[in-house]
């Protein structure tokens, strides 16, 4: 009846993820696919359900390895497709990626994957079995490179005014450590392989679990500590500008962490000064740059784990 609201049920949103592999041959693009078992009998993209506790890339790239026995990291977001299950709507969070130069090790659960291959994109255009599949390869064919860099809040520190001492020695509390830890997953699903932070303690705290996973040491970035960047704003947007032009040459992906004061001129430091939305302690952006122009093209927000 006109006026009336509308009493159906909401359908609850289960969240999944995924990842788009293309590799170039020396007779065009591939992308990789699999097969599920008779009971379903489809050739379908790689992904999964996001579990309890994880962000959407880290769900994409532990997704793809149990499917596909290949390693990988991902490049950029491609697009969220919604679609009917029964009673639920399953969200699927798409990722272009990049395999991993490490050796297959075999599908985690042949019960649920029967088939791995990589298909001509053309062949996989026409004979995937689901179409919202085949437009959402469409558009990851259609991206343009980018390079990423992830700009890092440090995480939970102790109170200030519980702090006697100086505070670029304060560091993080029981929270922040726990969001450090948890700050891996992500890190790692977009392949990070150089990190830098302020001087600050709870900064460099924040980046130590990863660093430690990797073996990497943390580039130490004097310009972004809060005492330097108050007397020289100018610095914070030099060194990151620097860190930019460093991501663009090399193609590698840096993550770099600072304080909420300075985040503002760090973020213009990238061209991404529009992003001005407060971080939360622990809290990241991933910028995606365009490899020619520098610019960003697309800014990522995820929350804090802990």
């Amino acid at each position: 009846m006109s006026g009336q609201s509308d009493r159906r049920p909401r359908r609850r949103v289960v969240a999944a993820a995924g990842i788009i592999a293309l590799k170039q041959t020396s007779s065009g693009v591939k992308v990789l696919v699999v097969h599920r078992p008779p009971k379903l009998d489809d050739w379908v993209l790689p992904k999964g359900h996001v579990e309890s506790g994880e962000l959407a890339p880290e769900a994409a790239c532990r997704e793809f390895l149990e499917e596909t026995g290949y390693q990988a990291s991902v490049i950029r977001p491609i697009t969220t497709v919604d679609y009917p299950v029964g009673q639920t709507i399953k969200r699927v969070h798409w990722f272009l990626g990049r395999l991993r130069p490490i050796p297959p090790v075999g599908i985690h659960n042949p019960a649920e994957i029967s088939k791995v291959a990589w298909w001509h994109v053309d062949k996989a255009l026409a004979s995937l079995t689901y179409p919202d599949e085949q437009e959402v390869l469409r558009q990851a064919v259609a991206l343009p490179p980018t390079r990423a860099v992830l700009v890092v809040r440090h995480a939970k520190a102790l109170k200030r005014q519980n702090w006697k001492k100086d505070d670029c020695l304060r560091p993080l509390a029981a929270r922040g450590r726990r969001q450090a830890d948890r700050l891996v997953g992500l890190l790692a699903a977009y392949g990070v392989s150089k990190l830098a932070s302020s001087t600050g303690l709870r900064c460099l705290q924040t980046m130590e679990p990863y660093a430690g996973q990797i073996g990497r040491q943390v580039g130490r970035l004097p310009e972004l500590s809060e005492e330097r960047a108050s007397s020289d704003p100018t610095g914070v947007a030099k060194v990151m500008d620097r860190l930019r032009r460093q991501v663009l040459g090399s193609g590698k992906t840096v993550a770099v962490c600072g304080h909420r004061p300075v985040l503002p001129a760090m973020l213009d430091g990238i061209g991404a000064g529009a992003q001005t939305k407060t971080m939360k302690p622990g809290e990241t952006l991933v910028v995606h740059l365009d490899p020619s122009t520098g610019q960003p093209v697309d800014v990522e927000r995820y929350p804090p784990k802990a």
